[in-house]
């Protein structure tokens, strides 16, 4: 066997004619020199990264994240939200009238649905017009059932329409196949049919669409009821065609109209809808010369002008706006300037209609109700002088009746005021009275932020309130409802008022509260306030002696029980100040929620956040939030977290205890996976967790109250989405009223921090762009803090909302290789350009080798 050389093209092994042609071996050194070009370029190639990201997605440096957006529709533009069900047919059908027809038994329908889908179609098209016609349905479907029961006749005429409507070919011009579809609905619409008002009762309220969702699902809409909304461009009269369609006879349709729209939606996509009947004032339109042209603008269809059935009436500005109520049959096909164009159409009847200030359609309305004409007549001949004067009437009128009304109102003021003759000496005493009371209320008290509770009450209540150590004896509803009144002030004006006066407080004034729990108890409020103030439990803490006096404070109770050790701190109303000689007195505090940080944290992290001054307290009742959006409830924990946070990615605070903190947290963060957070989110509220995401969207959010900027320690902080990985779990999410929304692969997480890394930065400048986004694969250690929701276009097309694990992330790390070539593809190009540079080499000097043995054969063999 020969081998062809693949350098020269010639045989490895020569004939005895050839051993003495020239060799030309310049020739050869040209396809030497181009093959050598030709692996020159390969290896240059080879060894570019490029080549390789096609195989090897993880090489790039900035891959992206696929994620699926939906478009949300137009604002003019109500798209239904039904779905169909699993026969393909849509939900509405199922829908029944209450005229008795909702005992329609399944074995009954089960029976129509049976018929209808076996009947051919032209027994289909003859049983719906029978009936059209005011006629009992044929023999086959036994009309004693449907005796009496006119309703149980009108849910199988609907069914039979939509098959009739599914045997339409979508995307196409007219076809034979069109017709069942479009008679039928065209019989079923006609407003002055006996068995209008029947059907209306069976159907769904039709909703309002647009064209790009009919022209993007055409599927999910057919056969619904829909209401098309827009201006009448072009009016086409379809006549006589019952005479190449027998179909038509049996509905008694002689004549339609195909309408034009331009859609209310800002889209300049045209689309049809074709009625039986046109209203009077809009029949006005055609009543100029019928044009049979080829429209150039976009908004026009053209016209066949081989159809001598169809009349083409363009109408001008201003065009009046059409409601109408139909089925969607198909897409049409239609030739138009910019050349083939896909249309919805709809078949229905004109709800309703408006002139838009169209002259011809405003004349025909005047001239079909002359009082109307004549009303409309009378406005249009007010002259534009009296409507200025007889607003400048009415407004002087106005003022004059405002002036009067304050002038009586002002002689009233004066006369209940001169009642009280006011003199020197009673001014006086008024004055020295006010400045006793000033000076008898020290700067801190909170008489005046507490409603009926002046000091008098305060004593009262001291007298129903006797703690001590062996029978603390409580009235506990009157003090839940000073506690109540106490947790709706502000914690700002609270710690206003104890830093404006250095005084001993009395009672009345606002005490501090940082001391160590020595004993508590808890009381029971009554069932009745329970409901009023909302407070269930009050704790009793007994605290230092404070001057050798005991001290106990009432405050609110909370979700974790307070122990020995623990430490709460707060702003309290002292309503018992020890007398002088009164060796029994007590110090008593009422305050309304007190921070509690325990002695013994359950986790590492707990300890980190109580180092900080979070309230504890107030972190175990996040999880009554759970899947709820983020509200003014979560701002006591949420934005100290976000400070705290912060001061964990700066690892080293010279605090040396937290320092030591922050590094045990760390060392037992817990791996979590988008699946365990929504499986048991309370298991991980206000634990350091470490995950990895993908970021899609990075938004800057401002904070505006002074106190939050405190707690964050900036004036704004930055919300990333991104996107977890679910493994092999498929996740399952319940929705109010509607299918259960399945979702695998992936799901959203939401990452709050104060800072961005300097690799999710996209501008430097204080006034960047608010929202970013960046396609990055992170590493996220942070605080979990609860689920939240939000709203999404996914979700709310499927009648929910979205929920999403929230993280409060201290430390974010990239996940991108720090290396230019992560796979090795420049070191697997240099392998491969070598591998063939040896390769060639290999031949090369086989072919030598080969070629000499070859010479000193023939040396041997011929002498």
């Amino acid at each position: 066997m020969r081998i062809p050389s693949e350098l020269h093209g010639e045989s490895l092994y020569r004939g005895t004619r050839s051993r003495h042609r020239p060799t030309q071996s310049w020739r050869r050194v040209i396809r030497l020199s181009i093959v050598l070009a030709l692996v020159v370029v390969v290896m240059r190639q080879a060894a570019r990264p490029g080549i390789y990201q096609a195989f090897f997605p993880e090489a790039s440096q900035s891959g992206a994240v696929n994620v699926a957006r939906t478009i949300p529709p137009s604002a003019n533009t109500s798209v239904p939200t039904q779905s169909a069900d699993a026969t393909g047919r849509p939900t509405d059908l199922n829908t029944v009238a209450s005229d008795g027809s909702n005992d329609l038994t399944s074995q009954i329908r089960q029976r129509f649905e049976q018929w209808v889908d076996s009947a051919p179609e032209d027994e289909l098209l003859l049983a719906l017009a029978t009936w059209l016609r005011g006629e009992l349905l044929p023999a086959k479907l036994d009309d004693s059932l449907l005796v009496g029961r006119p309703a149980d006749a009108a849910i199988l005429a609907v069914m039979i329409q939509d098959k009739l409507i599914r045997l339409a070919k979508d995307g196409t011009v007219w076809r034979a196949a069109d017709g069942a579809g479009l008679y039928s609905t065209l019989g079923m619409h006609q407003t002055n049919g006996v068995r209008f008002q029947a059907l209306q009762h069976q159907r769904a309220v039709p909703v309002v669409a647009g064209v790009l969702p009919l022209l993007q699902q055409p599927e999910v809409y057919r056969g619904r009821s829909l209401v098309a909304q827009g201006e009448v461009v072009r009016i086409e009269k379809i006549s006589s065609p019952a005479d190449s369609d027998d179909r038509c006879k049996e509905f008694g349709i002689t004549s339609y109209w195909n309408l034009w729209l331009m859609p209310e939606d800002a889209s300049r996509r045209p689309w049809m809808v074709v009625v039986s009947d046109l209203p009077t004032p809009l029949q006005s339109l055609t009543h100029s010369h019928a044009v049979n042209q080829t429209p150039t603008s976009e908004t026009e269809a053209s016209a066949s002008q081989s159809d001598p059935n169809k009349v083409v009436f363009p109408v001008s500005s201003p065009r009046p706006v059409v409601e109408v109520a139909g089925e969607y049959l198909k897409r049409l096909s239609y030739q138009s300037a910019s050349g083939a164009e896909l249309t919805p159409v709809i078949v229905g009847h004109i709800r309703s209609y408006r002139t838009n200030g169209n002259p011809t359609v405003s004349a025909a309305i005047r001239a079909a109700e002359p009082s109307n004409g004549e009303a409309i007549q009378t406005d249009d001949e007010v002259p534009l002088v009296w409507i200025v004067v007889g607003s400048a009437v009415i407004g002087v009128l106005f003022s004059v009746w405002v002036f009067w009304r304050t002038s009586v109102l002002n002689r009233q003021l004066r006369q209940r005021r001169d009642r009280r003759k006011v003199t020197l000496g009673m001014t006086i005493a008024t004055v020295f009275a006010a400045m006793s009371a000033a000076s008898s209320a020290s700067g801190q008290s909170l008489s005046d932020l507490l409603p009926g509770y002046d000091r008098s009450r305060m004593e009262g209540i001291v007298e129903d309130v006797r703690p001590s150590l062996d029978n603390p004896g409580v009235n506990v509803d009157e003090i839940a409802k000073l506690v109540f009144r106490m947790d709706r002030l502000s914690e700002t004006v609270l710690k206003q008022r104890l830093e404006q006066s250095a005084d001993e407080p009395v009672v009345g004034d606002a005490v501090a509260v940082d001391d160590t729990v020595l004993e508590s108890q808890t009381f029971t409020v009554g069932s009745t306030l329970q409901e009023y103030l909302g407070i269930d439990r009050v704790e009793m803490l007994r605290l230092s002696p404070v001057d050798g006096l005991p001290r106990f404070v009432f405050a609110r109770g909370s979700s974790q029980r307070m122990s020995p050790g623990d430490r709460v701190s707060g702003v309290a109303v002292r309503i018992r100040f020890p007398g002088d000689g009164n060796e029994s007195s007590l110090l008593l505090d009422v305050a309304g929620r007190l921070g509690w940080q325990p002695a013994q944290p359950a986790s590492p992290s707990e300890n980190v956040l109580a180092m900080q001054g979070i309230d504890l307290g107030r972190l175990a009742e996040v999880d009554l939030l759970d899947r709820k959006p983020l509200s003014e409830s979560d701002s006591p924990v949420f934005y100290p977290m976000i400070g705290a946070s912060a001061k964990v990615a700066e690892h080293l605070t010279g605090a040396e205890d937290f320092d030591k903190s922050v590094l045990a947290m760390r060392e037992n963060a817990t791996d979590a996976l988008p699946v365990k957070l929504l499986q048991n989110p309370t298991a991980f509220t206000g634990q350091w967790i470490r995950l990895r995401v993908e970021t899609v969207r990075i938004t800057r959010v401002a904070v505006q109250s002074e106190q939050r900027r405190r707690e964050i320690g900036g004036d704004a902080y930055y919300e990333i989405d991104a996107i977890g990985d679910l493994g092999k779990v498929q996740l399952q999410i319940e929705v109010p009223d509607g299918e259960p929304v399945v979702m695998e692969n992936r799901y959203p997480v939401t990452i709050v921090t104060r800072e961005l890394p300097d690799f999710l930065q996209q501008s430097d400048r204080a006034d960047g762009p608010l929202v970013t986004t960046v396609n990055r694969a992170i590493h996220v250690e942070g605080f979990f803090y609860r689920l939240w929701s939000y709203e999404s276009d996914f979700m709310k097309q499927r009648g929910g909302k979205q929920f999403a694990p929230l993280i409060i992330a201290g430390v974010i790390e990239d996940l991108r290789p720090t290396s230019d070539d992560p796979m090795g593809v420049q070191a697997i190009g240099q392998i491969a350009a070598f591998a063939v540079v040896g390769a060639i080499l290999a031949a090369i000097a086989f072919h030598w080798v080969t070629k000499r043995g070859d010479k000193e054969s023939r040396k041997r063999r011929y002498g």
